[in-house]
């Protein structure tokens, strides 16, 4: 098995596409607790003064509330389930952005992606000695101690809030208990803002490690690299070989046009182009097959072969070959001269 030093090399996108697809993307715990509670504080702030005063006012129904509704069973089930409604509706825009939050930031973080591998069933979760190992284990050690630090961490940013406001709070016995709440309000705002500050700071943290955890647990060795490189490519000799396959379809496609040809011209022996013109369906004459050196003699015995005119017109020949593709149109700038060459042909034929 390669040693994790072994692994130096980048995880591949079709490792990383791999990893997905079994549900590996890189977490951060941290960071979905900081924005979901974040986004709560938010909501707070905004939606605070109106749910206090819906709570005083239900407060108020319920201790004004008419008795006679509990001596009916039916009446009082009704009334009962209009409030459990109302309580659900009122709560809804709190879970709502709650639920939003959570989903946007594990978008962010991973993406969308649906990984049927990730929800299949897996025994060995319900292994007890597995749960205990991993319970006692140095990682549960390392997690136990960085959440004592994360509590000291926002302890410290709590305290250092409270510590400047203390003489604020030793003034609550002669303040009016409506004022007295809301600065009791302000106190807990500032302390849940400096609570999420220090919430973000630990969750861009773990955020950072994770990312870095994953990449580094996905790392590659060079063998492992040239092999998939094979898997997913295909060897080299195999890639030649289909290549080779491929030249030599196209090849014989090619030479199967040879004898469509209204003439061939030649260098005479290193280049040889066939030409096909059909003034009834082509713009201008079309290059139906090319070659050189080998080819060109395969090309002119063909022509031979099936009396196709072979024109020795060697710098024509040339630039036709080095500026026409085959299948496309000879340009305009040579349409005079191979014109020239297909008058001769026509000649030819109607002297026989």
């Amino acid at each position: 098995m390669d040693s994790a030093q072994n692994k130096t090399e980048q995880p591949t996108q079709h490792r990383l596409k791999k990893a997905r697809e079994q549900g590996q993307t890189p977490q951060s715990q941290e960071m979905l607790s900081a924005v979901t509670l974040g986004t709560l504080v938010g909501a707070t702030a905004l939606l605070g003064p109106w749910f206090t005063e819906w709570c005083k006012k239900r407060i108020c129904a319920g201790l004004t509330a008419d008795t006679s509704v509990m001596d009916n069973s039916e009446v009082f089930t009704a009334y009962m389930g209009q409030q459990i409604i109302d309580t659900l509706l009122v709560l809804l825009p709190f879970v709502g952005v709650l639920f939003a939050a959570g989903v946007g930031v594990s978008l962010a973080i991973s993406g969308l992606q649906y990984s049927p591998k990730a929800l299949e069933w897996k025994l060995d979760k319900l292994n007890p000695a597995k749960g205990l190992k991993e319970l006692f284990s140095t990682e549960s050690l390392v997690k136990l101690v960085l959440s004592v630090l994360k509590l000291v961490f926002i302890g410290v940013l709590v305290w250092f809030y409270l510590k400047d406001r203390l003489d604020v709070l030793a003034t609550f016995q002669w303040v009016h208990v409506d004022r007295m709440l809301g600065a009791i309000g302000g106190l807990i705002l500032g302390a849940s803002v400096r609570i999420c500050v220090g919430m973000l700071v630990i969750g861009a943290v773990d955020l950072f490690y994770h990312k870095w955890k994953y990449i580094e647990n996905l790392k590659m060795t060079k063998q492992e690299v040239r092999d998939e490189h094979r898997d997913t490519e295909g060897a080299p000799e195999v890639k030649s070989r289909i290549r080779r396959k491929q030249y030599e379809a196209a090849m014989r496609r090619m030479l199967q046009d040879v004898p469509k040809a209204d003439v061939v011209l030649v260098n005479p022996t290193h280049v040889a182009v066939a030409l096909r013109y059909d003034s009834t369906k082509m713009r201008a004459p079309v290059v139906v097959a090319k070659g050189g050196d080998h080819m060109c003699e395969k090309i002119k015995d063909i022509a031979r072969s099936y009396g196709v005119p072979i024109i020795r017109r060697p710098s024509l020949a040339r630039e036709l070959f080095a500026t026409v593709k085959l299948g496309k149109p000879i340009p305009d700038t040579l349409f005079v001269a191979v014109a020239e060459v297909l008058a001769l042909v026509y000649r030819l034929r109607k002297s026989r």
